[in-house]
């Protein structure tokens, strides 16, 4: 393995670690441990959006390099602290917008809300993010192409925020005092995700909290009140491709039942509790009151399962992030491995719904995998050797194992 590519696992998998660190605070407070499945699919969702960014990224940043180039009315900023300190805002606030539209936009909200979707909150939730979001994501942020601030600048300080956000997604921090009243921290974020009336539609800042205080979405978490994560109507099924999806069905099933084409376009580019007659977010005594507690979605796994899901999430992070590498193999070779992440990271999800033909579909996965190993080998040994090694282990799993070793339990 490269020194780069060795960079390149290093970037994606320090949050992976954080995690586990996570979980050791939680246990050092004695507090509830997450469900490990909510946590292992928020991982999934994330290393989903990792693997888009191979095919989109080009779109994203493209369009954003040519208004910079052809409509920049400003010099561009430079590396002085004033202006570092000047991007990070005007970044925050195209977020604080494209983050309130992704809730207040019918057709948006049906993408992001796979964000929402863990029941749980905790770091991992913060990769928990639906690839379609790369499709409209990037308009937000071209105004600063207009006020002259570069693409990497831009691009470094979009990180840079996506970073921040990941550590404000824990219930192990409860307050950090005074800095509450700049900064988006967990106590703010708690509220954001959570599905109670109060909650909704509250808090969309990425690293400050003052857009909100200035523009009235602002809410302080009720200390008298749990909040209960996840979404107003909780999906039951854990496939992460149906989770891409299965709103949106749900927008446009909205839509055509209303009796007029602007109804219609109403309910598309409305907040998803507008009605007929109401504000632009729906009236709020017609908005569920979702209180605590409420019980998660079930799920089968047992110790095995919950294994042989991590290992197959470790490979498939680790295959992802030899294929951001710029030059890691021929454009079929980074499609076609794409297609085996997209695959193993969606059969993690349908391994917890536990349909009967699971062990069929394993083999047959774990079957074609292997023979591409063979036919389109990948050029860096380390991970090629990984993937060859972990698909056998798992063949052999599902074709000797007794049905009883596999028998998922209900949590």
């Amino acid at each position: 393995m490269s020194v780069r590519s060795e960079r390149q696992l290093a970037g994606l998998w320090w949050l992976v670690w954080l995690v586990g660190v996570e979980y050791v605070a939680l246990w050092w407070q004695g507090a509830r441990l997450p469900d490990l499945h909510d946590n292992i699919m928020s991982l999934v969702h994330g290393t989903l959006y990792e693997v888009s960014k191979l095919f989109v990224r080009g779109l994203e940043y493209g369009v954003y390099v040519w208004a910079w180039n052809n409509y920049s009315i400003f010099p561009p900023l430079g590396n002085s602290f004033l202006e570092i300190l000047c991007v990070i805002v005007l970044v925050d606030f195209g977020f604080y917008w494209f983050h309130r539209a992704s809730h207040e936009i019918m057709v948006l909200w049906a993408v992001h809300q796979v964000h929402h979707s863990g029941e749980e909150f905790t770091v991992s939730v913060g990769l928990r993010n639906s690839p379609l979001q790369r499709l409209f994501s990037w308009v937000f942020y071209l105004p600063l192409a207009v006020l002259g601030v570069p693409p990497a600048h831009m691009l470094a300080h979009v990180q840079f925020s996506a970073l921040y956000q990941c550590w404000i997604h824990t219930e192990t921090i409860r307050t950090v005092g005074p800095l509450e009243y700049v900064f988006n921290t967990p106590a703010h974020h708690r509220v954001h995700h959570g599905c109670n009336k109060y909650c909704l539609d509250k808090n969309y800042g990425g690293i400050f909290i003052v857009w909100d205080r200035l523009f009235g979405t602002f809410q302080p978490e009720l200390p008298d009140q749990e909040i209960v994560y996840g979404i107003v109507y909780q999906p039951s099924a854990f496939n992460p491709l149906y989770h891409q999806v299965f709103y949106l069905a749900g927008a446009l099933k909205k839509a055509r039942s209303m009796s007029t084409w602007g109804d219609f376009v109403a309910a598309l580019v409305k907040g998803p509790s507008w009605a007929p007659g109401s504000p632009w977010t729906g009236w709020e005594e017609d908005k569920l009151d979702i209180r605590g507690p409420r019980e998660h979605q079930p799920v089968s796994a047992n110790q095995l399962i919950h294994l042989y899901a991590l290992v197959h999430f470790w490979a498939s992070l680790t295959l992802t992030s030899y294929l951001a590498v710029p030059g890691s193999g021929s454009p079929l070779e980074v499609f076609v491995y794409s297609c085996v992440v997209v695959a193993a990271l969606t059969c993690i999800g349908v391994l917890y719904e536990d349909p009967p033909y699971i062990r069929t579909l394993e083999v047959v996965r774990c079957s074609l995998c292997l023979a591409l190993c063979l036919a389109l080998p990948l050029a860096c040994t380390y991970t090629l050797n990984l993937i060859t090694s972990v698909y056998t282990a798992s063949l052999l799993l599902w074709l000797l194992a007794p049905s009883k070793a596999l028998k998922n339990k209900i949590e």
